[in-house]
């Protein structure tokens, strides 16, 4: 549990990663098991003999009915969805989020990581949390998504709270927040889907409109719950990942001209901070039969946590696995999942903090953080940061 606090412990993600092969912890849920290494976690993820469906309805079954019928399309986000519908939603996805639309993407988010960083430096820091990480990430997935630029802050707002729908338990206010915010966000984008069938253009949304695959469409809800899908994993994960980034910055200043120089060197950097400090730190799976994980037996149905964060330290796998090396090569950590399930929008998130860390570095000669003014979201599922000050002093000569 002590792994699952939001500023996890080192020495308790290490005990983990070089520990038992699967641990009883009733605190996660009486019955279940929870796999910390490396082996086991990359195992469940891609052998569809494990499947997270049930993920969605464990989420939900644990509402009250009202907002269980209210929350049900959550089980058709591509996500948790399984054959035959995963690889429907997959495909008509894939034509909507193209690598060619992502990469039309790079100089854009170039620019405006370059531009938030230049006001952040030059005024000598703040929040790098809501300076930064945020607002990079909105910026880009609202302009895949075709939501303007007056909508965002809003529409960014009603995110924040859809996502505690992941989280094992939730308060009475908690799931008061998630349903009124599912309301709206489901209201938003029902108008924007009808808007688009009138009147398409260039955005995902019309992409998901249009899209066919074998002759085959998404319906109304099926498009609404994946563009909260989208929304909530375009933005939520990927300002993890940046608050983690900058601590990394801060904590490793010897790489500095390295990745300002080299941008291989920039996304090995980035990998290793997905690594040691990714922002996923656990997902769940389900037994479709009475089985076993490399002998450990399981029954059909049960519940299987899997430990992302402790995974990617596993010593079997990593050479000096506590060490952070931007260098190690390959890096097969799990910080964007494995298999069918693996997160969709990786891509994009790599390139958005390659952008970010390399205009941050540039800029900024001097880094401090005040560790002791971090403040992390009590999550269990996400290594998010909520508050996290930061002062930069503005390398002389700087450009955007």
């Amino acid at each position: 549990m002590a792994a699952l606090q939001g500023d996890a412990p080192d020495s308790a993600l290490a005990e983990l990663a070089a520990g038992p092969r699967a641990i009883d912890c009733p605190d996660l849920g009486n019955g279940r098991l929870v796999f910390p290494r490396y082996r086991e976690v990359r195992h469940l993820l891609r052998d569809p003999g494990f499947i997270c469906a049930p993920t969605a309805a464990g989420m939900v079954g644990a509402l009250p009915a009202e907002l269980r019928e209210l929350l049900a399309p959550v089980a058709s986000w591509v996500l948790y969805a399984e054959p035959p519908l995963h690889p429907r939603l997959r495909a008509l996805l894939a034509k909507a989020f193209s690598p060619r639309q992502i990469t039309d993407l790079r100089s854009t988010i170039v620019r405006t990581a370059d531009t938030l960083v230049v006001e952040f430096a030059a005024k000598g820091g703040g929040d790098a949390v809501t300076e930064l990480a945020e607002p990079l990430p909105v910026h880009t997935i609202s302009a895949l998504l075709g939501i303007p630029e007056a909508d965002q802050g809003v529409v960014k707002a009603w995110s924040d709270d859809v996502v505690l729908v992941a989280e094992p338990k939730l308060t009475v206010e908690q799931q008061r927040l998630v349903a009124l915010a599912w309301q709206r966000l489901a209201r938003y984008f029902e108008g924007v889907i009808d808007e688009r069938r009138a009147r398409p253009d260039s955005d995902i949304i019309s992409g998901l409109v249009q899209a066919e695959a074998q002759g085959d469409r998404l319906t109304t809800e099926e498009i609404t719950a994946n563009c909260i899908a989208l929304l909530v994993g375009g933005h939520e994960t990927t300002s993890s990942l940046m608050s983690s980034l900058f601590i990394a910055a801060a904590a490793h200043p010897e790489h500095r001209e390295a990745v300002v120089a080299d941008d291989t060197f920039a996304a090995g950097f980035v990998e290793e901070v997905l690594r040691l400090d990714g922002p996923s730190k656990i997902t769940a799976r389900a037994a479709v039969y009475d089985t076993d994980v490399f002998g450990i037996p399981v029954v059909a149905g049960q519940r299987l946590v899997l430990l992302q964060a402790s995974a990617n330290r596993d010593p079997e796998v990593f050479a000096s696995a506590e060490e952070f090396r931007p260098e190690r090569h390959p890096n097969p950590h799990l910080g964007f999942g494995h298999g069918p399930h693996a997160c969709f929008g990786a891509a994009l998130a790599r390139m958005q903090a390659t952008a970010l860390l390399q205009a941050f570095m540039r800029e900024s000669e001097a880094l401090s953080i005040d560790r002791a003014g971090v403040r992390w979201r009590p999550s269990q599922v996400l290594r998010s940061a909520a508050r996290l000050p930061v002062t930069s002093k503005r390398v002389l000569g700087g450009t955007a």
